[in-house]
């Protein structure tokens, strides 16, 4: 229960942070760096040299990939059928595909799993952005507005192995085979446990309730394919392939998430649907509190 309020009172501040203009205008970029630079990777270091490998992690790393590849399928039939444009299906392709796996996702598997299960967490956080700095690149591309835009491999390679979870995710994998790290558990510890906080602090700093009239079907649509659509997708094929257990509840907990925040950096850099996105992120955070919930009680009624 207290680290549920600590959710509510982390995004709370953020937001009455910037409504009185306690914090500069771009503050939410340092404290983005602590946890991108910092905490994560501790995080990484503190908890993936004691992760044994499960077969059942599978479905962790395949879970984000059926989601992205539903949201294309999803909103490529909602551009052929309607009179979508195609630079907002791509962007309601990645807004609703891509999902918040660390930012969000960390808390509140923390608040309803408990800390020890956050390593199932980082798989499913790694194999998302490396979606995004992979296929979700491709999609922006396709859809944006620029001209004579291609993809450059060396820019994807470079997005991916220069991004500073990822190679601290690596790096906790592979120094602990060659030396005993065990004396630094605390170290590790205390600098990740200022993720869960800093990281919400933040988002409520940079949350956007802001909604165009016009496009409320678009962000309806992108909301309701992100927090049931989408977490259904890997339910049925974790029910369908028999798995159960809590590897499988967190790996489609994850699956629930709110929309991404990165993606909006994407969105922004391919001049992609911005007012959509933006709006989709900062609704899908408080009502995805509220789906989330009930994902939980559903998880644990048949993935027991």
């Amino acid at each position: 229960m207290s680290n549920f309020i600590l959710i509510i009172f982390c995004l709370a501040a953020g937001i009455i942070s910037r409504k009185f203009n306690w914090v500069a205008k771009d503050g939410f970029k340092a404290l983005n760096a602590w946890v991108l630079y910092f905490g994560l990777p501790a995080i990484s270091f503190n908890f993936l040299p004691k992760l044994t490998w499960n077969n059942s992690l599978l479905i962790t790393m395949l879970g984000p990939l059926l989601v992205l590849a539903g949201s294309i399928l999803f909103f490529y039939i909602l551009e052929r059928t309607s009179k979508l444009s195609k630079r907002t299906s791509h962007t309601l392709m990645l807004i609703a595909g891509l999902s918040n796996t660390s930012f969000v996702g960390f808390p509140l598997i923390t608040a309803y799993f408990g800390a020890d299960k956050l390593p199932i967490g980082i798989v499913s956080d790694q194999t998302t952005f490396f979606l995004l700095s992979t296929v979700g690149v491709v999609i922006a591309v396709k859809g944006s507005l620029k001209k004579n835009n291609h993809v450059d491999f060396g820019f994807i390679l470079k997005r991916v192995f220069t991004f500073p979870p990822l190679i601290g995710c690596l790096l906790a994998l592979i120094i602990p085979r060659f030396i005993d790290i065990s004396s630094l558990d605390d170290f590790f510890h205390t600098i990740g446990s200022t993720v869960s906080p800093v990281a919400l602090f933040s988002i409520g700093l940079q949350l956007n309730f802001g909604i165009v009239k016009s496009e409320i079907p678009n962000i309806t649509y992108a909301i309701i394919y992100k927090l049931i659509i989408g977490p259904a997708i890997v339910t049925a094929v974790a029910y369908w392939w028999g798995l159960k257990g809590e590897i499988i509840q967190v790996s489609i907990f994850e699956m629930a998430m709110p929309s991404l925040v990165a993606t909006s950096i994407i969105l922004n850099q391919f001049k992609l649907n911005s007012k959509v996105g933006n709006s989709v992120i900062g609704l899908s955070i408080p009502i995805g509190l509220l789906t989330t919930y009930l994902w939980f009680y559903v998880l644990n009624s048949y993935f027991l």
